[in-house]
């Protein structure tokens, strides 16, 4: 843990009702939180890339108070230095599929972001399909490659590169596993 929480803030500075601090924490994640689907290659997986789905909030070191109440609040997570900016920025991030369907999504379900409100959904309904196993398949893998692009299409690849090589890739594997055995 990066710090100690009695340390830092007074709890006698919370809200007295947990809603109103759930309610803070919206307000928060709303101006400072993110609710992204990163598309990673990595060629040891079936199609070459994996959808990932990550919640985090930013903050400065001076305020990373706030991220640890977040943290308490949830149960789940961890706070690091963001990449880049360590000396000044840290993250609340949780990236467990586990901790995002089952904690993260509900909460909002109950306390909804206004501003992120859009990203939300589509954040839950990718976490939600990837949680029912819709990944496995080429067809539901693509639709879940479009989802995330449909989010935001600013990415290191196009939709397009990222559809061709996994049907190239799906379909050298299909010829490999359909071919005559030798000697036949």
């Amino acid at each position: 843990m990066l710090y100690e929480f009695s340390d830092l803030m007074d709890p006698k500075r919370l809200p007295k009702r947990r809603k109103y601090l759930h309610y803070y924490i919206v307000g928060f994640v709303d101006g400072e939180g993110c609710f992204s689907v990163s598309i990673k290659k990595q060629n040891d997986t079936r199609f070459g890339w994996v959808i990932d789905p990550i919640f985090h909030i930013t903050q400065s070191k001076e305020h990373g108070a706030v991220l640890e109440i977040i943290k308490r609040v949830f149960n789940c997570g961890r706070i690091i230095p963001k990449p880049g900016q360590e000396d000044a920025v840290l993250q609340y991030v949780v990236d467990s599929r586990r901790h995002l369907a089952e904690v993260i999504i509900p909460f909002f379900n109950k306390y909804k972001p206004i501003i992120k409100q859009r990203e939300f959904e589509a954040f839950k309904e990718i976490v939600q399909r990837l949680e029912k196993g819709e990944h496995r398949n080429l067809k539901s893998f693509i639709r879940l490659l479009e989802r995330a692009y449909e989010m935001s299409s600013d990415r290191k690849y196009s939709l397009d590169e990222i559809i061709s090589e996994v049907k190239r890739r799906v379909g050298a594997s299909e010829t490999i596993r359909r071919a005559p055995p030798r000697g036949r």
